[in-house]
């Protein structure tokens, strides 16, 4: 096709992002009969992956030994009994009653009951695709118990491996900056790069939030998230967003809060891909195993709440409204001496360990008085939560932003909602669909709802482009 400027490319599918839901997305189109399926990914190729390449944990329903074997790389399949420590399930009501504790009340309740219940065969299909598990390296109480064979960065480079085996094709250094429907009923897609413009059949947005975008977190998180540092890749700017609302998507979550976690305070200002283990390194999700306060002294997080991996997202919003926008995780020598604490504590060079919470306090520029007054309350009322035995080591941590929880309401095929009914031809995964959060993340949900919604999508996505050719499965590429 060419508008008289410029040659635009064709395709049956395009996804817009390539983190693991985009990706997910590609596979599953491919596999459906698509055959002219492209990608667009903002970053350069060598810093692929997004926020998926910076984490390892995929929360899924599962049931017996057998099929945790199933996942497991084969030097592990002799340690499962081992590896599960006699657990023998994680059933899809257990579940679904965890993401419902933590998430809040505002919540698209039958889209994430459909994704639990979906969790296990998306887990099924990701392995027989090359996927694989290995035990958690250091659980803490509540983890689950497998994480992905060399985290989120193997993840992707899996999903880019069979993408591309499949006769997907990657464009990076393409950013979309918006997006219109043809007379056609076809997605013209408008950015920056190699790749525009763009004619879709059908189109998936898998392109995350809006957590890189200054203007953005200040409108709608409030002015105290313009600075921030993220945990994540610094090219979610939001911008397909912002174009799926123009063109009339209705909109669904919480847009005034996000996923946040209490990090060290040498987390950089953002992180890329390829640097997986110095996030997991940042990391401070010990903190049920000590005591939180703010430089005021002041406890405000009930720090025995729940699990980490169920809590660590609220702790990190409470983090940055408190003064200074930091806070300290101090425990004392049992836990310390006991080797219950991550590696990245010890090792953290602006942690510190001292003989008295009076001397802490004094380095750490916390107000004295109240701490000894609030340990000493802590004392009174949980007589099993002692801290008392020094010498006693003090973490200042920060918030760290992963992403933001306002998004698109899509169904459970992953249809993208416009006036309460699907929109054709546009369908939506990953962190940019809202609806599944509301005030807090239980862990390890995030990349299993983007496998989940992907497949959905580009299978969806798929079935729409053939059948808007006539069942034909092939077109022609103008160009690329």
């Amino acid at each position: 096709m060419d508008n008289g400027r410029n040659t635009v490319a064709e395709r049956q599918v395009v996804v817009v992002g390539a983190g693991n839901a985009g990706l997910c997305a590609g596979i599953a189109a491919l596999q459906a009969g698509a055959t002219a399926v492209s990608v667009l990914e903002a970053a350069p190729e060598q810093l692929r992956g997004g926020n998926s390449s910076l984490t390892r944990t995929m929360r899924f329903s599962w049931q017996g030994s057998p099929f945790i074997t199933s996942l497991l790389r084969e030097a592990d399949k002799g340690r499962v009994d081992e590896i599960l420590a006699g657990r023998t399930g994680y059933a899809d009501e257990q579940y679904l009653a965890d993401w419902l504790a933590v998430s809040g009340d505002q919540v698209d309740v039958a889209l994430i009951e459909s994704i639990v219940r979906r969790s296990t065969d998306t887990i099924t299909w990701m392995r027989d695709f090359g996927q694989r598990w290995a035990p958690r390296p250091t659980p803490l109480p509540g983890d689950v118990p497998i994480v992905l064979d060399g985290g989120g960065q193997s993840l992707q480079d899996r999903n880019f491996a069979r993408f591309e085996q499949l006769g997907g094709t990657v464009f990076y250094d393409s950013a979309v900056t918006g997006f219109e429907k043809t007379a056609g009923d076809r997605y013209l897609l408008h950015g920056s790069g190699p790749a525009f413009p763009m004619l879709a059949d059908a189109l998936v947005l898998a392109s995350a939030g809006f957590e890189a975008n200054t203007r953005l977190r200040e409108r709608h998180l409030g002015v105290e998230w313009r600075e921030v540092k993220l945990r994540g890749v610094p090219f979610n700017e939001g911008a397909p967003l912002a174009a799926a609302v123009d063109l009339g998507a209705d909109t669904a979550g919480n847009w005034e809060k996000c996923h946040t976690t209490p990090q060290g305070i040498n987390l950089p200002d953002h992180m890329l891909p390829g640097q997986m283990h110095k996030s997991h390194g940042l990391a401070r999700y010990a903190y049920p195993l000590g005591v939180v306060v703010n430089r005021e002294g002041r406890r405000f997080f009930d720090e025995s709440g729940g699990y980490s991996n169920l809590t660590y997202v609220t702790l990190g919003q409470k983090i940055q409204e408190q003064p200074g926008k930091i806070a300290f995780q101090i425990f004392d020598d049992k836990v310390v001496s006991a080797g219950a604490l991550p590696k990245g504590y010890v090792g953290d060079p602006a942690s510190v360990s001292v003989s008295s919470l009076e001397e802490g306090a004094r380095r750490l520029g916390i107000d004295a008085a109240n701490l000894t007054a609030e340990i000493q309350r802590l004392h009174d009322g949980q007589a099993e939560k002692r801290l008392d035995t020094p010498p006693f080591l003090f973490v200042p941590v920060v918030c760290g932003l992963t992403f933001t929880y306002g998004g698109l309401s899509v169904t459970p095929d992953a249809e993208v909602r416009g006036g309460g009914e699907p929109i054709s031809g546009l369908y939506a995964a990953g962190v940019i669909v809202g609806g599944l959060y509301d005030q807090g993340y239980p862990g390890g949900t995030g990349l299993m709802a983007g496998a989940v919604l992907g497949r959905a999508a580009g299978t969806s996505a798929a079935r729409h482009a053939i059948r808007s050719r006539g069942g034909e499965a092939r077109v022609g590429t103008a160009a690329g």
